[in-house]
């Protein structure tokens, strides 16, 4: 085979990899990469850099997650949505993640809620300098654990990173960036008697998209608040709880959700 009929194969396979990521994204991410760092030792003597590999996957799944799906939503629906109270006996967890560049400086947050919409316990963090994937799974790894330290025995978890979601609710590995804090999410949703995962859109995760980007601000590397921390905090979580939904431009093939 020709380079040129190899690389537009490779560059239009419809494979998955990994079973989430279109192969074609990280391979022209690998061939990218090991192009900028062979001229990084030819002319930089610059030395063997191991974890391009891991570095093309992590870079073609944000890219999938911030562009490719996106680009796919031809035909736009007006969605209603809104945060939802948790069943009776249970407690919903809302987490999100924020970063000002990707990477760059990052913050993570939430807050678990009563099923009558009650806040329990709010929460956030300075992360430091970080891709926004990376965030996202800080900040649910903090909110599980608060949510453990709370005797919370029914969960709802909520979040509005989609691949985080498949992460968790998957069977294999992640990439090398974030395997440690997967593994120890994975771990904290055994410690409860009934726990579900579940994407919602950001339109309904404001109040945990608040308190991430107030972790982007904090100089204290974690605090926790029994009570709101803000007034405008305490107004998102007002307007949610009466159930004041938000328009969302969305594909045709999704439920309404309110």
């Amino acid at each position: 085979m020709e380079l040129f009929d190899w690389l537009k194969v490779n560059c239009q396979s419809k494979v998955l990899h990994g079973s989430t990521v279109p192969w074609s994204y990280v391979f022209s991410f690998a061939i990218w990469n090991l192009w900028k760092h062979r001229n990084g030792m030819v002319f930089n003597n610059s030395t063997l850099n191991r974890s391009l590999y891991s570095v093309s996957k992590n870079q073609a799944l944000e890219y999938y997650y911030y562009v490719g799906k996106k680009n796919r939503q031809k035909n736009k629906v007006v969605y209603n949505v809104r945060w939802e109270k948790p069943p009776l006996g249970w407690c919903k967890l809302n987490t999100d993640g924020a970063s000002y560049g990707n990477p760059g400086r990052a913050g993570g947050g939430g807050v678990i809620r009563d099923s009558e919409g009650r806040w329990l316990r709010g929460f956030a963090r300075a992360i430091g300098f970080t891709t926004s994937i990376t965030t996202e799974f800080w900040a649910l790894r903090d909110g599980l654990l608060q949510a453990v330290q709370l005797g919370v025995q029914n969960l709802v978890v909520e979040l509005d990173a989609k691949v985080v979601v498949e992460s968790v609710q998957s069977h294999f590995s992640s990439n090398a960036y974030y395997s440690s804090l997967l593994a120890d999410c994975r771990s904290l949703l055994g410690r409860f008697q009934h726990c579900r995962v579940q994407h919602v859109f950001r339109e309904g995760n404001r109040v945990a998209d608040a308190m991430a980007k107030l972790g982007c601000e904090m100089q204290d590397h974690f605090v926790f608040w029994d009570n709101s921390p803000s007034d405008v905090i305490s107004a998102l979580v007002f307007s949610e709880t009466i159930g004041e939904s938000v328009c969302r431009l969305a594909g045709p093939n999704l439920a309404i959700l309110a």
